[in-house]
C-alpha cells in the first residue's frame, strides 16, 4: 500500500531527510571527481601490465578482455551498456561449437 507523507517547512524530520540528500549528493560529486582523476593512471597501468604478460598465457583471453572492458569504460562518459559487455565477451569467449567430428552412436 503506497504510503504519501507530508510535511511542513519547519517540520525536524523533513530538514533531516534534506540534509541527507544533500550530503549525499556531495559524496557522490567527489566519488566522480576521484574517480576521473585517478582512471586514466590506472588504466595506464593496467594496459602496460597486460603488455607485460607472455603471449599465450592461459589468462590471456581474460586479459584481452579486461582490458577491452575497461577501454571501452574510457571511451564513454556513462556506463559501458550491456551489449557492449556482450559483444566483448562473446569476442573473448565465443560459445564452444559441437565438434562434427565427434558422432555419437
Amino acid at each position: 500500500m503506497p504510503i504519501q507523507m507530508w510535511h511542513t517547512p519547519d517540520c525536524p524530520q523533513w530538514t533531516i531527510m534534506q540534509i541527507n540528500f544533500e550530503a549525499g549528493s556531495r559524496r557522490i560529486e567527489e566519488q566522480e571527481a576521484w574517480a576521473k582523476d585517478v582512471f586514466p593512471a590506472a588504466h595506464d597501468r593496467l594496459k602496460q601490465a597486460a603488455a607485460a604478460m607472455p603471449p599465450g598465457t592461459p589468462a590471456q583471453p581474460f586479459i584481452d578482455a579486461l582490458t577491452e572492458l575497461v577501454q571501452a569504460q574510457a571511451d564513454t562518459t556513462g556506463f559501458v551498456v550491456l551489449h557492449e559487455w556482450a559483444e566483448i565477451l562473446e569476442r573473448h569467449f565465443p560459445p564452444r561449437l559441437p565438434n562434427p567430428d565427434d558422432v555419437a552412436e
